[in-house]
């Protein structure tokens, strides 16, 4: 590893604490129809938005939540404290 590369890998883990896992009301709402088992186009038409706005949106859950998959997405947000 580069020491350049090893830096920014020490800075992430030193960072202070960000509001990471906090959802807008809009993406706690598309989480909630993915985690009825709604497809892209399904909660698209439901929510009257675009499906490339229902992947923006997921992008950013999925971010916030350090998750990988809709499946690891649904999981992370369920089983956080509240």
């Amino acid at each position: 590893m580069s020491p350049n590369i090893a830096g920014k890998v020490i800075r992430y883990f030193h960072a202070p604490p960000t509001k990471t896992g906090v959802l807008t009301k809009r993406e706690g709402e598309l989480l909630a129809d993915l985690s009825e088992g709604m497809t892209y186009k399904e909660i698209a038409a439901k929510r009257a938005i675009s499906v490339d706005t229902v992947r923006s949106h997921l992008g950013s859950i999925y971010r916030k939540l350090h998750a990988r998959s809709r499946t690891d997405a649904v999981r992370h947000y369920f089983q956080r404290p509240r």
